[in-house]
């Protein structure tokens, strides 16, 4: 499949660009900030929900970059997609990059079968109307939330490194000693940040501010993240496949649909899948490329045109 491309123009591909980087980190906290600021400044019911739903969608914009991080193709200092990675995007969202990465390598390697740890996400689709509307109707009033909080809690940041040993990154089971000081590690990280946060804005008389975060995290951030999963891998031809366009589709996103469900690009995840290791910020010029040699020329079904066809996709069930 990579004969669609010359051997110069998958380096210039991978190639990482830091000043874009970085700006995509500025931009993301920037109007988180901003959300915030709103509602310290104008505060009514109107500003509130707004506010929550631009955060929850710059949440789903840092598990983007804690994602590309995690391919150590974002910035072109592995220390800088390693560190920056954790602390200003994985951190915040409640995942440690020593759970992510292995968890995530996992999902490449695996995709679309029993090993796959993002499987049962997107499985059972399509599925009937009624059904996406449960699932909507958990995600907007809670529901969800609470249980993807306690699984952040619980599992994800007490020693777990995910499904490291399907990668045979791990040989052995771990210690008691060793998921003891990755639990306290992972702990500590969470606590320095968030503290940290609170106490900003505690010093800044707005400490109310903060319930915005956890307000997102709990209702829109679900609701826009089952989207982007079903977007992803659900409802097409097959589970797994070695072929990227019969398991991977790639959403050309409106401007306010980028806005939530595709931040940085997440939207060509075919390309994505195609060569894990570009950066998201040049995946829109790959997707490009690749489409005018012919790339979805007998797979139309890994192309939609937007988040609405990709739900009438997912809901024929």
């Amino acid at each position: 499949m990579l004969d669609y491309l010359t051997q110069e123009e998958k380096y210039q591909f991978r190639k990482a660009n830091d000043g874009k980087a970085w700006l995509g980190f500025l931009t993301t906290w920037a109007m988180i900030i901003a959300s915030m600021a709103l509602v310290a400044i104008c505060p009514n019911v109107f500003t509130v929900l707004v506010a929550l739903l631009v955060i929850g969608g710059r949440q789903l914009a840092l598990g983007i970059l804690l994602h590309d991080c995690s391919h150590r193709s974002w910035f072109s200092s592995q220390k800088l997609n390693d560190r920056v990675g954790h602390w200003l995007a994985g951190i915040p969202v409640l995942v440690p990059m020593s759970f992510y990465r292995p968890y995530h390598f996992t999902h490449h390697t695996k995709t679309g079968t029993d090993d796959d740890p993002d499987v049962g996400n997107i499985r059972d689709y399509p599925i009937s109307k009624q059904r996406f509307k449960r699932k909507l109707f958990r995600d907007l009033t809670g529901q969800s939330g609470v249980k993807s909080l306690l699984a952040m809690l619980l599992y994800v940041n007490t020693g777990r490194v995910g499904n490291a040993r399907a990668m045979g990154q791990q040989k052995k089971a771990l210690t008691r000693e060793q998921i003891l000081r990755t639990t306290l590690i992972n702990y500590r990280d969470l606590i320095v940040f968030h503290g940290s946060a609170f106490t900003l804005l505690w010093v800044l008389g707005q400490p109310y501010l903060y319930l915005l975060w956890w307000g997102a995290y709990l209702i829109p951030f679900q609701t826009i993240s089952r989207i982007r999963q079903i977007a992803e891998h659900g409802a097409m031809p097959e589970l797994s496949s070695d072929d990227v366009r019969m398991t991977t589709r790639t959403t050309l996103a409106r401007w306010w649909e980028r806005m939530l469900f595709a931040p940085h690009f997440v939207n060509y995840h075919c390309e994505h899948h195609f060569m894990p290791t570009v950066p998201g910020y040049h995946l829109k010029q790959l997707h490009e490329m690749v489409r005018e040699r012919g790339f979805y020329q007998e797979h139309p079904h890994a192309l939609a045109g937007n988040y609405r066809e990709v739900v009438r996709r997912a809901t024929q069930g």
